[in-house]
């Protein structure tokens, strides 16, 4: 997995701020559709909401590149 740039970090950051939590959310806030298509715009393509919030953790947990 290759480290975002700042650009990219600082998007899915706020993105992630965003979100819902699905265990408390039963709204179609339309958040977590907008998280996969920001994920699918960096190369990757999560095939659910889970697997999506999963991957933005991981992502978010390596921080950025220079």
């Amino acid at each position: 997995m290759t480290q975002l740039t700042r650009t990219q970090f600082d998007a899915l950051q706020d993105q992630w701020e965003r979100l819902p939590d699905l265990g408390t959310s039963y709204s179609n806030s339309g958040e977590h559709y907008r998280l996969v298509a920001l994920l699918n715009s960096y190369g990757y393509h999560p095939s659910s909401r889970e697997a999506a919030i999963k991957l933005a953790e991981r992502l978010l947990s390596h921080g950025y590149s220079n």
